[in-house]
């Protein structure tokens, strides 16, 4: 599998937080954010290509709606297996505080549930729904560059006591 290293660059004006929300949401589907401005993604780089002309296409939407000082620079690093085995334990540590975080959020939404009415559980589909599509991404992310570690054991094991307690309540 070829692995590519995202580096982008973003100038934007202290006012602009929509335009950063925009930019992050994109950078987001690029592959795992290592941190502000470094992505490692596994996926086509005519794909990556695509989504960053795409983001380009967004700023310089508002650049034109007035806002003034924005600036976007990005760069594609084929990585070589050397290069990744370089970068691998940053992509192992950026999992590791990617599923501890997913584990305290697991945990406060367990409690919610148990401590809500059956009758009212319902309700809380939306918020399981959204644990469920962030719990997929770290499991995509675990497969593709083929870490393991005893925190992803933990959130599955209580990703499972989750969905049979928020089921079990809803019956």
């Amino acid at each position: 599998m070829t692995f590519y290293l995202i580096l982008t660059y973003v100038s934007l004006p202290e006012e602009s937080e929509e335009i950063q929300e925009d930019i992050d949401r994109i950078i987001e589907e690029l592959g795992l954010r290592i941190t502000r401005g470094v992505v490692i993604s596994w996926r086509d780089r005519e794909d990556l290509e695509r989504r960053l002309l795409r983001l380009k296409d967004v700023i310089i939407r508002r650049l034109e709606e007035g806002y003034e000082g924005v600036e976007f620079l990005y760069s594609i690093v084929e990585l070589t297996e050397d290069q990744y085995k370089a970068v691998r334990n940053l992509v192992a540590k950026k999992l590791e505080v990617l599923c501890q975080s997913m584990i305290s959020r697991v945990e406060s939404f367990l409690e919610q549930v148990r401590s809500t009415s059956p009758r009212e559980v319902r309700k809380l589909r939306k918020t399981l729904q959204e644990i469920e599509e962030s719990f997929k991404k770290i499991v995509e992310f675990h497969k593709v560059f083929d870490i393991k570690h005893s925190i992803f054991d933990r959130l599955n094991k209580l990703m499972s006591e989750l969905r049979a307690e928020f089921y079990r309540r809803l019956k």
